[in-house]
């Protein structure tokens, strides 16, 4: 159900109009930290349909690039817009009901016990575009849209105003430290927050920096970031370039993005991870065809490629052989001898020529190998030690026999020797 125009907010001038018209008094304080100082600003009861969502809202990031690539839109489009348009506003409650934590929040809201949280005061500029708590508002609006009796309690939300117009760095900067956290279970996702890190590194703030912002470890900041690059270079391999919102909600690939950057940090050299993320691209690109009836998933088989990878058994081709042009060339460049290069005992496995089905299979066989080898190993080095423990114990009995009652022994020596033979034969 479509929200009609006149709920999809007031524009800046008739906000403020409204604002002093209504001569409404405070209802509380809430503390932000805003312009680089915590400060208290007044909370106000304020219709939900009187209020604009914020076009740089994190939550849309990945809706605007994906929007941007897939209409061939310049990178700069949303720059250029009125985002404050029944358009723009209309766009942004589209992409705001397409997120993954779309379903938590609205049976969150629905449920009477969560008054207090409904409580928690949205923040907004002064001409009522909300900064923090566009997904609970677009949640607002539906609930109250969808049935005016039941949620009746939903149509005048708290709403913190800061007392002056930012510039967008301060906005976006408010708005991380919040990361909507009154929300249960709907944190920013890894592909929100990889964008915005992303944007805040490309600008020049370092990882630390970043992390101070939204309360989390420098290492944590570098982790996104990695994940996020490793987004993109899939998404260019596929053709795909800013399809975001495809990667995260149809591709279903977050664990194995998780996995691949776990298993990149193992490799010894550059080209051991190259074939590692050319290998795994592959499989996450067809994630049916890596797993189906093999009994198992995309994330477990990037952890045994990047074993097969390690183990440096094979020959891992990661780009298609350089064919050099049919141009007639002055022969007096050409090399005075040819250089042969040296043929390679390895099995030759080239990415550039193999489906995910096969590499699949390459990854499980050569895993099944390895443990074989590993079990045999164990049961070598076990029996080495077990003989070695027998021999000690023959050398302690030969040392005492002389002193101690022989009645048995001798049986149970035949006894011994037999299994020696057994032993021998089979080695």
């Amino acid at each position: 159900m479509d929200l009609p125009d006149e709920k999809l907010g007031y524009g800046p001038d008739a906000f403020i109009a409204m604002k002093k018209s209504n001569k409404q008094n405070k209802v509380s304080s809430y503390n932000v930290k805003w312009q680089g100082s915590n400060i208290q600003i007044p909370v106000f009861l304020i219709d939900i349909s009187h209020l604009r969502y914020n076009l740089w809202n994190t939550r849309v990031k990945p809706h605007l690039t994906q929007y941007v690539s897939k209409e061939g839109q310049a990178d700069e489009y949303f720059s250029s817009v009125d985002k404050d348009s029944l358009e723009i506003q209309r766009l942004i409650n589209g992409f705001l009901k397409l997120n993954p934590d779309r379903v938590e929040a609205l049976k969150y809201f629905k449920k009477p016990l969560n008054i207090p949280e409904i409580q928690e005061p949205l923040v907004a500029t002064p001409d009522g575009r909300v900064l923090n708590g566009n997904q609970r508002l677009c949640v607002f609006r539906e609930l109250f849209h969808e049935d005016r009796s039941k949620y009746g309690h939903l149509q005048m939300a708290y709403v913190a105003i800061l007392p002056e117009k930012g510039s967008l760095q301060q906005e976006r900067d408010l708005e991380a430290t919040f990361q909507d956290t009154k929300l249960a279970a709907v944190m920013f996702d890894w592909i929100q927050q990889g964008l915005w890190i992303w944007d805040e590194r490309i600008k020049g703030k370092s990882a630390a920096q970043i992390g101070k912002i939204i309360g989390k470890s420098e290492m944590d900041v570098n982790g996104l970031l990695r994940r996020i690059i490793l987004g993109e270079e899939f998404l260019q391999g596929e053709g795909k370039e800013g399809f975001w919102v495809e990667l995260r909600d149809t591709m279903q690939l977050t664990q194995a993005f998780k996995t691949l950057d776990e298993q990149l940090g193992k490799m010894k050299t550059l080209q051991q991870r190259n074939a590692l993320k050319k290998w795994a691209f592959i499989m996450m690109a067809d994630p049916d065809g890596a797993s189906k009836g093999k009994g198992t998933s995309v994330h477990l088989l990037i952890i045994k490629s990047a074993k097969t990878i390690l183990a440096g058994e094979l020959e891992i081709v990661i780009d298609p052989p350089i064919v050099p042009p049919s141009k007639k060339k002055n022969p007096l460049l050409d090399p005075l001898s040819k250089i042969v290069a040296p043929v390679s005992k390895k099995e030759v496995i080239d990415l550039t020529k193999l489906d995910a089905n096969k590499l699949a299979d390459i990854v499980i066989n050569d895993d099944e190998v390895r443990e074989s080898k590993r079990k045999a190993k164990n049961n070598k080095n076990y029996a080495i030690s077990q003989t070695k423990g027998i021999i000690t114990t023959l050398e302690n009995i030969l040392t005492g026999i002389d002193n101690m009652n022989k009645e048995g022994l001798k049986s149970s020596l035949n006894e011994i020797s037999k299994l020696l033979k057994n032993i021998e034969k089979k080695i």
